[in-house]
């Protein structure tokens, strides 16, 4: 991957280049820019007299750069976007299409062709995985599972083994609830290193298309997970949590079970949801409430 003229990039965008041509080999920090690389930046940066970079940036960091030296500029109004589809695109290797030896996959299994497993992972009974998705190592999936195509597991993950329900006997002794269902994950989903996203009960699990989950997110029972939704890292939804979809979920949150989260409502990092949460909303704290009442709760106490 790279080895790629900086005006074959603009034509990929649909955009024009701005500067002299030149091949690009890699891709390069602001803290460290090298020669021939690929940089973004959404404010003017020192470097260092280092001519051959094609820069990602805005109109307005253009006109900054261009008046300081000879730079050659792609003009996007997202330049971390439009920088991270360029990378995808151009430098980053294409998954190998293999399934390694020591993975055990059932026999009634569904793998597309296209779909990579690495070192050690586990394939059930009845599991079914779409095209272009990426298992990385020692992945356990369990029977009935089903997942999406281009979808990418990392290392360690866990999807579809039983979740933690009981009941009480009288005399306190805990008795397990069954859990007979699975999980469907859609497309285009990312489950992080060491996740577990429970099975469902009677119904399936669900983690909707695009979703993005974090390294050591714990995903319990019966919840079900709309699109486009960021899930953070060390967060834990217990069972029958509900995202609407197009929902943050901050680091080290903890939302109880059989709250919903409407759409595009935001959790902060470190939050424990205690009542559902509305729509576009923005909630933070222990018991987390939304911010405008968060930050007057702060008043109050410092009077």
């Amino acid at each position: 991957m790279g080895n790629v003229k900086a005006s074959v990039i603009a034509a990929y965008l649909n955009t024009d280049l701005s500067g002299e041509d030149f091949i690009i080999n890699s891709v390069s920090s602001l803290s460290n820019p090298k020669a021939n690389s690929l940089v973004f930046s959404k404010k003017p940066f020192n470097h260092d007299g280092i001519n051959s970079l094609l820069v990602i940036c805005t109109e307005a960091v253009r006109e900054k750069l261009i008046l300081q030296t000879k730079l050659s500029f792609i003009v996007v109004s997202n330049p971390r976007l439009i920088f991270a589809k360029i990378v995808h695109n151009f430098f980053v290797e294409k998954p190998i299409t293999y399934i390694h030896p020591t993975a055990v996959v059932a026999k009634n299994a569904k793998i597309h062709p296209s779909v990579s497993i690495g070192a050690y992972c586990v394939a059930e009974s009845g599991v079914s995985i779409g095209e272009g998705s990426v298992i990385k190592n020692h992945v356990v999936i369990s029977a009935n599972v089903k997942i999406g195509n281009f979808c990418y597991i990392k290392s360690g993950a866990v999807i579809g083994e039983d979740g933690f329900g009981f009941d009480f006997e009288e005399d306190k002794t805990p008795v397990k609830l069954p859990h007979l269902a699975s999980v469907e994950i859609g497309d285009f989903v990312e489950i992080g290193s060491n996740v577990t996203v429970a099975r469902g009960t009677l119904d399936n699990t669900i983690v909707g298309n695009h979703t993005k989950i974090d390294d050591h997110v714990h995903i319990g029972h019966n919840c079900n997970i709309g699109i486009n939704c960021v899930i953070t890292a060390c967060a834990e939804l217990s069972g029958g949590v509900t995202l609407a979809g197009n929902n943050w979920i901050g680091p080290n949150s903890a939302i109880i079970q059989k709250i919903k989260i409407d759409e595009n409502a935001f959790v902060g990092i470190g939050s424990v949801v205690t009542e559902s949460v509305k729509s576009c909303a923005k909630v933070m704290g222990l018991p987390a409430m939304p911010l405008k009442s968060l930050v007057s709760l702060k008043r109050i106490i410092k009077n």
